[in-house]
Parts: structure tokens; C-alpha cells; sequence
């Protein structure tokens, strides 16, 4: 009886080995690859002349490679057709690594590598490179050393709503705005705001940064023209569309984040076990509502698409990889039906 059972827990180990090698392995091939999502979004009011419009959403590359010089990336991106990149954040591997074109050379080099840079919009993430100046968590809407980089190469760093036009049509690519936000930042001077924004000159710099941003929400909302919002953090999900007017958000008709990397660790048939969103979950972002962890979903009347984005990020080196969750870029195409 105990031969048997030793019999038993060996094959059981020798099982679970077995198993543990081939995550292991594959999760090492899973990760050096990518795929490319395609998501068609309706949007009713779009233009005619922006009818199949396509977005390429570029998002938490954290540093990754896929290929020398990022030359398997870039050769799948040349073969696609877009009308737009966004760059939605977090390209750098920590959030510890500083800005130099150095630290930064793995979005560099796939910038390098696109053929078509006509319209390649940028938003900044929690991790690098951080292209527009943030004291304390207030823009001044200047453009930092490594902005002017990709600046050069291309990029328009998104500070204010862009317009795109064909013909007598447009549409807008904006940051995120809201009177809410930009109310915590339009504030009468004191010394302890002096203080907290290191001084009266970008202290000054943010007031003037953000009630131009304010002025501009004022004339775009309700002007029925499309608004594409371009942010790092995806809007929370549970609050309900008084609750979003309350805080007086542009009417935007989609919104592209990523952040989350569609839960970074998946499992089959399950799916995400932990999203950084408070409100994803039963604890805290663990065991999220699915449809939070990346893809298609509706903040409000607006629809928000969620990439699970290239890369992985993690305090503990040993974690800092994705499970059953393939890198991914993704071209949305836009339709009126």
C-alpha cells in the first residue's frame, strides 16, 4: 500500500513537472510574439468621409522587443494600412527608469522603423518616457526633452485637442478632458500652491495650461463633431451616465487606453485575475468583470476600447511576464453602421 501510494505521488510530481516545463516554455514563446486584435467600432455620427477610418493603438510596450531593433514589429506594422497611430502610454519598462533616449530605446526604435508617421498621436502612462512636464500631477503644457525627441521623429504630443480634416469634415483626437479635472488644477494662488508646483513660474504655466484646456472643452462639447479620446487609465466603468455628467467630461464617442494588459496573467476558460482598478473587482481589482480587462465596452455614452497592449511590468522580476495572454497591438476601423 505505501509502494503504491509513493507510486502514486511520483507520478502526480512527475505530472506536475511535466506541466510547470511546458508553461514555462511556452510562455517564454508566448511572450517573444504578438498578435494583431482588429475591433470595427460604429460610431452615428461619424463624417462620410472618415467612413473605414483606421487607428493603430500602440500601447504598454514596457520596454519589450519583438526582433532585433524591434524588426518583426515593425515589419507587421508596414504591412498594415492605418490612417493614425496612438500611442497610449506606458512604454518604458518601470516606472524607476529615467527618460534618457537611452532608457527609451525600444518606442525609439519602433518609431524609427514606421513608414507611415502621418498622424502619430502620444499620451503619456505611469511608466516612460514622459513627454509633457507634470508637477505634482498638473500638466504645464510644455514638452519635456525626451517629447521634443519623438516630437522630431513625428509624434505629436497630445496637449490639446487635434483636429483631423478631410475636406469639410473633421474629427478631434483629444487628451483627457473634464471641468472636474481641470478645476482641481485652475486654483487662486497661494504659498502653499507656489510651494506644491515648485514655484510661481510653473505655477503660473499650469493655470495658463489649463484654462486654455478649459476653454477648448467649453467650445468642442455638444458641437457634433466626433471626439476620440487618447488616456493611459481607462475610465472606471461603474458610474452611471449622471454621475459621468456631473463631472463634466467632453462628449467623447470613444476612448483608447490601455494600462491594464488585459490582466497581464490569464487563465484558460477564466480569463484576468487582477486589473490595477479598484472598481473591477471583488477585492481591490482581483477577479475583474471580464469585459473590464480589455476590449469593447461603454463608459457612459461613450465607447472605450481597452488594449491589452506589448509588455509586462511588475515590482518582483520573477513575475514580469504575461500568462496566456499574447502580446497584441490593434487596428480599430471606425463605421457610421
Amino acid at each position: 500500500m505505501i509502494k503504491k501510494k509513493m507510486k502514486l505521488g511520483t507520478k502526480l510530481l512527475s505530472i506536475f513537472l511535466v506541466m510547470f516545463i511546458g508553461i514555462v516554455i511556452y510562455s517564454i514563446y508566448d511572450n517573444n510574439r504578438f498578435i494583431v486584435v482588429e475591433e470595427k467600432i460604429v460610431i452615428d455620427r461619424l463624417p462620410k468621409s472618415f467612413e473605414n477610418f483606421k487607428i493603430l493603438q500602440i500601447s504598454d510596450l514596457h520596454g519589450a522587443y519583438f526582433g532585433k531593433n524591434q524588426d518583426d514589429l515593425i515589419k507587421e506594422i508596414n504591412k498594415l494600412d492605418y490612417d493614425m497611430i496612438a500611442f497610449t502610454g506606458d512604454m518604458n519598462s518601470s516606472v524607476a527608469v529615467n527618460d534618457s533616449a537611452k532608457n527609451s530605446k525600444a518606442i525609439l526604435d519602433l518609431i524609427d522603423g514606421i513608414e507611415n508617421k502621418d498622424y502619430m498621436f502620444w499620451v503619456d502612462g505611469n511608466a516612460g518616457p514622459y513627454a509633457l512636464e507634470n508637477i505634482n500631477g498638473a500638466y504645464t503644457g510644455e514638452i519635456t526633452d525626451i517629447g521634443q525627441v519623438l516630437n522630431r521623429k513625428g509624434v505629436k504630443i497630445l496637449t490639446l485637442p487635434y483636429s483631423i480634416s478631410r475636406g469639410k469634415e473633421k474629427i478631434w483626437i483629444t487628451p483627457e478632458m473634464s471641468k472636474s479635472l481641470f478645476g482641481m488644477y485652475m486654483q487662486e494662488e497661494t504659498p502653499e500652491l507656489i510651494e506644491w508646483f515648485e514655484g510661481k513660474e510653473k505655477f503660473d504655466k499650469i493655470q495658463t495650461h489649463y484654462k486654455e484646456s478649459y476653454k477648448q472643452l467649453k467650445e468642442l462639447n455638444g458641437n457634433d463633431e466626433v471626439k476620440i479620446m487618447l488616456n493611459h487609465y481607462p475610465k472606471q466603468l461603474n458610474l452611471t451616465v449622471e454621475e459621468i455628467k456631473n463631472l463634466g467630461d467632453l462628449d467623447y464617442d470613444l476612448i483608447l487606453a490601455g494600462h491594464y494588459h488585459g490582466g497581464q496573467w490569464r487563465l484558460p476558460f477564466i480569463g484576468a485575475l487582477y486589473i490595477p482598478s479598484p472598481t473591477a473587482g471583488v477585492n481591490g481589482g482581483y477577479f475583474p468583470a471580464q469585459n473590464e480587462a480589455k476590449g469593447l465596452n461603454y463608459y457612459g455614452n461613450a465607447q472605450q476600447y481597452v488594449s491589452a497592449g506589448l509588455g509586462a511590468s511588475s515590482n518582483v522580476p520573477l513575475t514580469k511576464f504575461r500568462l496566456f495572454n499574447t502580446p497584441e497591438i490593434n487596428l480599430i476601423t471606425l463605421k457610421s453602421k
